[in-house]
């Protein structure tokens, strides 16, 4: 179930990640350079942790990342 006790359809996709094939992908294979530079670098941040407002499940990443929630696929800003 999506949200509000719809069903998750493919239309509710952010238009970016239909409009540019692979926008999903370089995004991750980004996240995870910067991330290197910032361990590298000994730059940690503190690990943020919050309820997802669409199914109540458990999300957590650093301050201001955009996690997907693994149950309802909503994203969300810590």
């Amino acid at each position: 179930m999506g949200i509000r006790g719809r069903q998750y359809t493919p239309m509710d996709e952010p238009v970016f990640n239909k409009a540019i094939p692979g926008t999903e992908a370089l995004a991750g294979a980004l996240k995870d350079t910067f991330g290197a530079f910032r361990s590298g670098l000994g730059i940690t941040e503190p690990v943020v942790s919050v309820n997802c407002e669409g199914c109540g499940a458990p999300l957590s990443g650093h301050r201001k990342e955009v996690v997907r929630c693994e149950y309802c696929d909503r994203e969300t800003q810590l």
